[in-house]
């Protein structure tokens, strides 16, 4: 009897590992929030910009269909410059996409779970909207494209904007204006539930404030998106003096 419990169990997990069920936060009731009123503009550190654009995958062949790699010795020059042109400047395919909040403690989103819809390259998400501090406790993040990244090839970086400061004795928050590539974090916490998030001590605000970018080639493109994330309540916590 314990033999076949055990094999049983074993069945429902492999079941469930290959889709079983779907997004379990597909099920929870949210709120709909269109987010274009949190657009921006952006200004993106050369080295990080650079480290976005070595993804970039051109097409094997040029504007005239004519193969990069069989272009005559009179072109040879002209099409070097040409693909110098497209390493700098990659053509761009911004996309929108879906920020879940979803409480795990009760009340701690005031109650209330939350579909932030960004718009076409992305924009602000302010916690101070969200989350009322009337409680602390542990929300879910998660993000959702609204078009193809491919999950092989999407990297995902973090412009940190949050002043590193001791809590515990260990230290929180990444400093100001440092980037970091979290492809691999980012994608197993999507992969799971989402980012967990807990506002203890205001843990959250140090742990996310910066910006998100998330780029991937796509058919001769770079499509690219990205997320800011502040608590303008909270401004002793982050870099820049400009957080309105």
């Amino acid at each position: 009897m314990k033999t076949l419990f055990l094999i049983i169990m074993m069945f429902l997990l492999v079941g469930c590992t290959n889709g079983c069920g779907g997004d379990p936060l597909d099920k929870v009731a949210k709120k709909s929030m269109d987010m274009r009123a949190f657009e921006e503009d952006l200004i993106v550190p050369s080295g990080l910009w650079k480290a976005m654009e070595s993804i970039y995958r051109p097409l094997a062949f040029d504007p005239e269909g004519q193969s990069v790699g069989e272009v005559s010795q009179e072109q040879a020059g002209q099409s070097e410059k040409k693909e110098d042109l497209l390493k700098k400047r990659p053509p761009l395919d911004p996309i929108s996409f879906h920020v879940y909040l979803v409480e795990k403690t009760r009340g701690v989103l005031g109650g209330q779970n939350y579909d932030l819809k960004y718009p076409i390259g992305g924009g602000i998400l302010d916690y101070r909207y969200f989350i009322p501090e009337t409680k602390n406790g542990t929300f879910i993040l998660k993000v959702l494209y609204d078009k193809e990244m491919d999950p092989k090839e999407t990297r995902v970086y973090y412009l940190s904007n949050a002043k590193i400061r001791e809590m515990d004795g260990k230290p929180v928050g990444n400093g100001c204006s440092r980037y970091f590539d979290i492809t691999d974090y980012w994608k197993k916490s999507m992969n799971g539930e989402g980012l967990v998030l807990n506002t203890t001590g205001n843990r959250h605000i140090s742990l996310t404030s910066g910006i998100l970018f998330f780029v991937a080639p796509h058919q001769g493109k770079l499509r690219i998106t990205h997320l800011t994330i502040k608590d303008t309540r909270h401004r002793e916590l982050l870099c820049s003096a400009d957080n309105k």
